[in-house]
This record gives structure tokens, C-alpha cells and sequence, in this order.
């Protein structure tokens, strides 16, 4: 096993993409140590030249991803849309696929003598490629009414991207080969989450849906329609016909309690002569009591669902027709 790893540690000293000319010695905070930004000079703050000025913007371009992770999980938390909630997992789902496979090819930084990490692929590079390409794949597929209305944001996000990527080959921690294969996969997870989402997640009934609605996620992305098993319906009614099915559930819940404390009533004296009818009566259940609410004026629950039933009908219908002409 010691042989195996001193050959593959010999391979990675010997590898082209090393560059030996890198200096170990310049001081770097922890933090940006623990964030791969390190400085390629020593720094001088107080007062900074242009070189100082350049150094310390590649550091803050370099650090943008944690902020904007930070960010991205504001905005889900409180938006709680399909939107925000969606690049959000797709940025997890981001890094979790580039460390994956920056330890499978085990390709080394640059840097490699200093940090001793591998750099295949680019994860800045990766990360803020899969953000635009998700845009650039909702502003070409998505309905206008549905595509995200604040499209100004974007503009500053477009122009400093290529310096972004720029500044992880300025600081020496990826070559242009990594920057490349971290840009390419990026546009495969991009544009793969957003049509995974559009044309399946959001528009079928599957458990990832099931979910969102359980968490009250808005969907913003799509025009609301589930694929059920008699047709399209509308995820309004879909959402109110679970709803009186929970009223129902409780009523019967309700309907029981009482059935049980007028038994235990059955002995006592001066009981109301309908009430001890009903308790009387062999054949009392829940349906009859459901009849006995209903004659006092109070709506049943499966008249409402049947009501529901028969919408859901109307809107299958009508959409079928649609799809025929």
C-alpha cells in the first residue's frame, strides 16, 4: 500500500499543471487559508499601492461564493418559492458533484506544493456557471408571465462573472484547463436542473412535488398543472381537495367522540328525547350523524369533496379537449 501511494504521489509532484515557481512563504490568514484565497504577495495594507489594490480585489472576487450561498438561503427561507428553493438544492447538488470529482481524477492545483488539493474541476467556475445557465435557460423556456421579474439584478452578476473565474487563475489555485472543465460541467447542471425541474419535478405528481406542497412552496416556474391519473388538474383545487379531505378526516374523528360520550350517557336522566333516539337506535353510525349535521343546516364535507370531484372533472375535460385540438 506504501508503494501504491508514494507512485501516485509522484505522478502528482510530476505533473505538468504544478507550478514549482510559487512561493510558500507568504502569509495568509486562516480564514482565507480554510477558503482557498490565499494572497500571491505579500500584502501591504496601510498604505495599499496598485499592486495591493489588484491583489486584495482577486481576494474578495475569489470569496463571492460564500456570500452568495448565504444569500441564496435567505432568499429560499423567506420567498419559500420553487425558484429561489430550486438553485438553491442545485448549488449543493453543484458542489457535492465537484468534490466528487476532483477526488475520482485527483488532478492537482497549480499550487499544489503549498495547499496540497486537487483543482479538476473548478468549483467557482462550476458554481456561478450553473446559477447564469439556469437563467439563460428559464429566460429561453419559460412562459413570459412566469420567467423571474428582476432581470436587472442580473446585469452585475453577468459582467463580473468572467472576472470571477478569472481571479482563480490569477491566485494560482486552478489553470485555465480546470477553469474550463468547471465552466462545462457547470452548463451541463444548469441547464439539466432546470429541465428536470420544469418538464418533470413541477409538473407531475412524484413525491419531490409532494413535498414542496406539504412545505407550502409556491411554484413559480410552471402554470400550476399535476398530471393525476384522470387527467391535468389544477394544483388549487388539487390543494383544496386535500384539504377537505383533512376537514373529513377530522369530522369523522369529532363524529366518534361523540359517539362514544353519548353511550356513556346512555343511564342518566333527563336526556333530550331526540338524543335518546339516537342512542337507542341499533343502526346509529357516522353517516347518520353526518345526516343529523346536515339537517340542522350545516354543509357536509363530501358534498363539498364531491363538488370538488366534479370541478376537477370539468377542468380534466376541458384541458383533454385542448390537447386533442
Amino acid at each position: 500500500m506504501s508503494n501504491i501511494y508514494t507512485n501516485e504521489l509522484n505522478e502528482i509532484l510530476n505533473s505538468t499543471v504544478i507550478n514549482r515557481n510559487i512561493d510558500c512563504t507568504i502569509p495568509c490568514n486562516i480564514l482565507l487559508y480554510f477558503m482557498c484565497c490565499c494572497p500571491t504577495q505579500v500584502i501591504n495594507y496601510f498604505p495599499p499601492g496598485s499592486k495591493d489594490f489588484k491583489e486584495m480585489f482577486m481576494i474578495l472576487l475569489s470569496l463571492t461564493p460564500y456570500p452568495t450561498v448565504f444569500l441564496l438561503m435567505c432568499l429560499a427561507a423567506y420567498f419559500r418559492t420553487s425558484r429561489s428553493v430550486l438553485i438553491l438544492a442545485m448549488v449543493f447538488l453543484e458542489n457535492f458533484t465537484v468534490i466528487a470529482l476532483k477526488n475520482f481524477i485527483r488532478e492537482p492545483r497549480p499550487n499544489y506544493l503549498c495547499n496540497q488539493e486537487f483543482g479538476y474541476p473548478s468549483n467557482h467556475a462550476c458554481f456561478f456557471t450553473c446559477i447564469l445557465f439556469w437563467f439563460i435557460s428559464e429566460e429561453m423556456c419559460t412562459p413570459e408571465h412566469l420567467q423571474f421579474e428582476h432581470k436587472t439584478y442580473l446585469i452585475p452578476f453577468g459582467l463580473i462573472y468572467p472576472f470571477i473565474v478569472y481571479s482563480r487563475y490569477y491566485l494560482n489555485y486552478h489553470s485555465f484547463g480546470q477553469i474550463f472543465g468547471g465552466i462545462f460541467l457547470g452548463i451541463f447542471i444548469g441547464v439539466g436542473w432546470y429541465l428536470l425541474n420544469v418538464k418533470y419535478i413541477l409538473c407531475t405528481d412524484n413525491i419531490l412535488r409532494q413535498l414542496m406542497i406539504y412545505f407550502t412552496i409556491e411554484n413559480n416556474l410552471t402554470n400550476d398543472l399535476l398530471y393525476q391519473d384522470d387527467g391535468y388538474v389544477l394544483l388549487d383545487e388539487y390543494q383544496a381537495l386535500i384539504q377537505k379531505e383533512n376537514e373529513l378526516r377530522n369530522m369523522k374523528q369529532k363524529l366518534r367522540s361523540v359517539n362514544k360520550n353519548m353511550k356513556k350517557m346512555k343511564d342518566i336522566e333527563g336526556l333530550n328525547e331526540n338524543f335518546q333516539d339516537i342512542i337507542n337506535d341499533n343502526n346509529y353510525d357516522e353517516n347518520a350523524a353526518n345526516d343529523d349535521i346536515n339537517e340542522f343546516g350545516e354543509e357536509s364535507s363530501e358534498t363539498n369533496i364531491n363538488e370538488i370531484n366534479n370541478n376537477i372533472g370539468d377542468i380534466s375535460d376541458s384541458l383533454n379537449k385542448l390537447k386533442k385540438d
